[in-house]
């Protein structure tokens, strides 16, 4: 019981930033495998602008999405801007499946245990997270339609004219 209630005060002290991501704060750092099992380290990437997308499969926003986010890395790659894939609740085989029909030259990596979304609080799939060139989350984007591209492309614009 009192290490119940020690948890407990210590929840309540800590501030939620420090669990997971919210605009403004540091993006949480994170070392997942590819599908080629090599490790991707968000901390790779310091000094890019990152669009970090959590995808899954079976969602069919992705479907979509993927190939609009291959648009936009081919665009704006040389300027320094990067994407991370993170499958969520999948496996390698299904993941690899999807990557066949809708190929991408961005890095994809797994999040097999949920650690990542968890620590991202990503609820929804897909969900992006634009994180600028000094590793802070500046926008937070839940499903996609086809108004999101713009916007994405606007916000990613404007962090990569920031130095």
């Amino acid at each position: 019981m009192k290490a119940i209630i020690t948890a407990f005060i210590f929840l309540l002290l800590v501030p939620p930033a420090v669990f997971s991501a919210q605009v403004g704060s540091p993006a949480p750092p994170f070392s997942l495998k590819d599908l080629k099992g090599n490790t991707v380290n968000l901390s790779g990437f310091e000094g890019k602008v990152v669009f970090l997308d959590f995808w899954a499969p079976w969602c069919i926003p992705c479907k979509e999405e993927l190939p609009a986010l291959e648009g936009l890395y081919r665009i704006y790659n040389r300027e320094g801007f990067e994407i991370i894939a993170v499958a969520v609740e999948s496996s390698e085989k299904s993941v690899s499946r999807f990557l066949q029909r809708i190929a991408v030259s961005y890095p994809v990596v797994l999040d097999n245990n949920g650690a990542v979304s968890e620590a991202y609080r990503c609820s929804h799939m897909p969900t992006g997270y634009i994180i600028g060139r000094e590793g802070i989350l500046r926008y937070i984007h839940k499903g996609f339609g086809k108004d999101s591209l713009p916007i994405y492309e606007k916000e990613i614009v404007e962090l990569l004219k920031q130095h």
